[in-house]
């Protein structure tokens, strides 16, 4: 294992805990982080700032869940939602308490992406409405990192590679260099490809690890994106790392 790799395996910027929908503390996830080795975790617990939602944090509960995190050595972040029409469940006050806002498309017209399998009819019309979506959310720089870019329903997730087309792909890129967001590789998921990678060296767009954990056993499982990025020998300097708010 080379040094670079060696690097890249001490970062995990996804990370949930029992604020949200993960199943340990944040105590305890950072114990497990420090008996993997890991050197820079993100703890990113959903939020939902707009509208109340199962399993995410509202506004009340950010006192106690700051105040958990003050506790462990991690960067303070968020995994935000990313709503129909491409609004973000944040506002900017909120955002500038926390050192990096993830932010995820979980459901669109009413279809989950996860366990959802209400059949799509207009593949084309629904991933166009994703890609305006994201592409809207991005525009909004309350994001730092954008999650699962490529992550869809079951119905069209073995479609994937067919109805996400380079264009498509590109034009999400190019907003995230715009203003600035990182595109995560997906640990959980195992997305975005190496198609996604080259894109975004292309255009200068940093990548993040996220291994997504919602249990202490996947804590650090980064290994898709550590590949993609040793394999494709990505600069360090787009290996995106959050700044630490100022006190």
């Amino acid at each position: 294992m080379t040094a670079e790799t060696q690097r890249l395996r001490r970062l995990d910027l996804h990370l949930h805990t029992q604020f949200s929908d993960g199943n340990s503390t944040v105590d305890a996830v950072s114990r497990a982080a420090l008996a993997k080795g890991l050197t820079h975790i993100a703890v990113t617990d959903h939020y939902s700032e707009l509208t109340p939602l199962p399993n995410r944090l509202s506004q009340r509960d950010l006192g106690p869940y700051l105040t958990a995190l003050e506790r462990v050595p991690a960067f303070k972040g968020l995994e935000v939602e990313i709503l129909a029409g491409g609004a973000v469940s944040i506002s900017p006050e909120t955002r500038q308490a926390f050192d990096v806002i993830v932010g995820g498309l979980h459901t669109l017209h009413g279809i989950q992406f996860w366990r959802d399998w209400t059949p799509i009819l207009d593949a084309p019309g629904f991933l166009e409405d994703v890609r305006v979506a994201l592409i809207t959310a991005l525009e909004s720089r309350c994001l730092d990192v954008l999650a699962h870019a490529t992550w869809l329903p079951p119905a069209l997730q073995a479609q994937r590679r067919d109805v996400v087309d380079e264009a498509w792909m590109v034009s999400v890129i190019e907003a995230a260099s715009a203003y600035g967001v990182a595109i995560e590789l997906n640990g959980r998921w195992r997305l975005p490809d190496a198609a996604w990678v080259q894109q975004c060296v292309r255009h200068g767009v940093p990548l993040s690890l996220g291994s997504d954990a919602h249990t202490l056993r996947e804590v650090g499982n980064t290994g898709h994106g550590v590949q993609l990025l040793t394999d494709l020998h990505v600069p360090p300097d787009l290996v995106y790392l959050p700044q630490p708010m100022m006190s």
